[in-house]
């Protein structure tokens, strides 16, 4: 008696889909993100996430920026205690804390510790202001982005938000 099970082009097929789709479960199940992260999770899991973006030293530990997809439109702070211990996670790039930017007080060095390096920066030789150019989603929806100009000093004169060039004109544009 035979017991050796036949393989169709059709159970092939099945077998192929499960494989795939098994392998894709296991590696999206084994990616950290910041958003993962909680008040007083260990450093090791801090250390799962990989290389952040930027580090900055703050009075009683460090934050670390972690920027997020394929548009940047997110950036999560996270912000160690002096053991390496998470205190706190924010996700950044959102309106309420771009509104928070005050003019004519605010520097290049505070909008970097609070929102990461830009996506792009732009200078306007005219008016002798450079932006700094931050994509968001605003709304949970609508690409974003956000403008933050700075004088020669350094010091913040203009904040402006506006749709993201990249998704207009049909289709979109990472660069």
């Amino acid at each position: 008696m035979d017991m050796s099970i036949q393989i169709t082009p059709r159970r092939s097929r099945a077998l192929g889909l499960l494989g795939v789709s098994l392998l894709l479960i296991a590696v999206l199940a084994g990616c950290a993100t910041p958003a993962q992260l909680r008040p007083g999770s260990p450093a090791a899991d801090v250390q799962k996430l990989g290389r952040p973006n930027a580090a900055y030293d703050l009075p009683e530990g460090r934050r670390l920026a972690f920027t997020t997809g394929p548009f940047q439109q997110e950036t999560y702070m996270v912000d160690l205690a002096a053991d390496g211990s998470v205190r706190q996670v924010r996700q950044v790039r959102t309106m309420e804390n771009f509104a928070r930017l005050q003019v004519g007080k605010d520097t290049r060095e505070t909008v970097l510790h609070e929102f990461g390096e830009p996506w792009k920066v732009q200078p306007y030789t005219l008016s002798r202001l450079t932006a700094w150019m931050y994509p968001y989603v605003e709304g949970g929806f609508f690409p974003s982005m956000m403008a933050v100009h700075f004088n020669d000093a350094g010091i913040v004169q203009m904040v402006q938000n506006g749709p993201d060039p990249r998704f207009q004109g049909g289709g979109d544009r990472r660069d």
